[in-house]
């Protein structure tokens, strides 16, 4: 079974190394996951941060991945992974998005560390709308890969109930995906 395993730009833990994620499957995150969990995929949309990170030959360290429309800007270098595709709406943290794009063609288990899918509760309409955007995009991604079975790792509270009917998502501990995977 092709594994993988997908940090969310804010996952935080005190119970999970990632010499330990490392060792199951390869992982893939956001520049902002790189240093935190040594991620081997890494992804950055935002074309002027996608700059910064060439000019420190960031690509050199792992493999690095931008928008192919960034191609250009952030100088043609070598050792660079280009997706296509963008987003219609407004939403934080597109990579997260794109890396489940990314590994779902070829991984039949996604496990996905530090992703909130529970019921959006924010009052501010701004991001209340971003946050829609983003369960969305989410969604949509799961419904684009119906073969491939995306597991969210120690999820926080109960899924939003527009995800509870969808099957190929579920939840489940760490502790039991490493008894299961190791």
């Amino acid at each position: 079974m092709r594994t993988c395993w997908i940090v969310a730009d804010e996952f935080a833990s005190t119970h999970i190394e990632p010499e330990q994620i490392k060792k199951i499957a390869p992982v893939w995150g956001s520049w902002r996951t790189w240093r935190a969990w040594k991620t081997d995929n890494v992804l950055c949309h935002d074309v002027t941060k996608a700059q910064e990170l060439v000019q420190r030959a960031f690509q050199a360290v792992c493999n690095f991945y931008t928008a192919s429309k960034n191609y250009a800007t952030v100088g043609r270098p070598q050792r660079i992974n280009l997706y296509e595709g963008d987003f219609p709406g407004e939403l934080d943290h597109p990579e997260e998005i794109i890396a489940m794009h990314l590994v779902a063609e070829h991984n039949d288990l996604v496990l996905l560390l530090g992703y909130d899918l529970s019921e959006i509760t924010v009052e501010d309409k701004y991001q209340r709308h971003k946050q829609l955007n983003y369960q969305n995009a989410f969604r949509a991604t799961l419904n684009t890969y119906p073969n491939v079975q995306f597991v969210l790792i120690d999820h926080p509270d109960s899924l939003d109930k527009s995800f509870q009917n969808i099957s190929n998502i579920t939840c489940d501990k760490f502790e039991s995906v490493l008894q299961l995977l190791n």
